[in-house]
């Protein structure tokens, strides 16, 4: 009686385990599709928060490239970059117009920076 039952529970044994990773290889060639697809579809349209990391990505390489330009290290200037068009904005207070023209063309030798409006305000010499 123990032969017969010993094979009856390892046939059991080995079907159940058959149907039991069945599913979950479908479930792993699904998902594998569906990841495909996700990814082609982060390509064509990217999230809110990547267009974000990448803007201030793109932001901060032009902004270290502003403050390692002789003459600017002391300025108070923000910039604010579009990583997808290029365009860059500065933002902030500077103590000369020649520091102006410095900061736009630091800005425009960044890689990918297209385009660069100042919006930088001359800061008043010993006025709060």
């Amino acid at each position: 009686m123990k032969l017969p039952q010993l094979v009856m529970n390892s046939g059991l044994a080995i079907a159940v385990a058959a149907f039991a990773y069945t599913p979950a290889f479908a479930a792993d060639s699904t998902a594998g599709a569906s990841n495909s697809t996700a990814a082609a579809s982060m390509q064509a349209a990217p999230t809110k928060k990547s267009v974000r990391a990448a803007n201030r990505a793109f932001s901060k390489t032009v902004q270290t490239a502003i403050f390692k330009t002789r003459g600017l290290e002391q300025t108070t200037i923000s910039v604010f970059g579009n990583a997808k068009t290029g365009h860059v904005t500065l933002a902030g207070q500077i103590v000369s117009e020649d520091q102006d023209g410095l900061a736009v063309d630091a800005a425009k030798q960044v890689q990918g920076v297209t385009s660069v409006r100042s919006k930088l305000s001359l800061r008043e010499q010993g006025g709060n």
